[in-house]
């Protein structure tokens, strides 16, 4: 009986810590502060919003070809400008993968190299090819 009760009151014991400390320790994706580096639209590969609910801060996530996050305030200029060219280049990837998978009307074409094609006549008056004799 003892034990029983040792060992339900050390099961709530952890149950208890681990819930105190999943709630109050912070969460390893969350940005701790904001950053000014501005890097080239064609080097941010996606973004996500960060809310003040389980992080400290409100902000934007860019994450770039190079595999960092940057921290940015949603409200910048330039994170809105960042936010537009992202979303435009997604609904252009979207696009372009519907259109793949989807029959085509267009017959494709294939440009073969003329074989027998006229030589051009050079300075001399003779025809380009040599040791050919011209035919009359």
């Amino acid at each position: 009986m003892r034990f029983s009760l040792v060992l339900a009151a050390l099961l709530c014991f952890v149950t208890w810590m681990s819930a105190v400390h999943a709630t109050h320790a912070p969460v390893a994706s969350c940005c701790l502060g904001r950053s000014d580096t501005k890097v080239h639209p064609k080097n941010i590969l996606d973004y996500y919003y960060q809310d003040e609910g389980a992080c400290k801060i409100t902000a934007i996530v860019f994450l770039t070809k190079g595999g960092s996050r940057i921290c940015s305030d949603p409200n910048s200029k330039w994170a809105k400008r960042v936010i537009l060219k992202v979303d435009e280049k997604k609904a252009l990837q979207e696009m372009g993968q519907v259109e793949e998978g989807s029959p085509s009307n267009t017959t494709p074409t294939v440009s073969l190299p003329l074989t027998n094609a006229p030589q051009q006549k050079r300075r001399n008056g003779k025809g380009g090819r040599r040791g050919q004799n011209k035919c009359v």
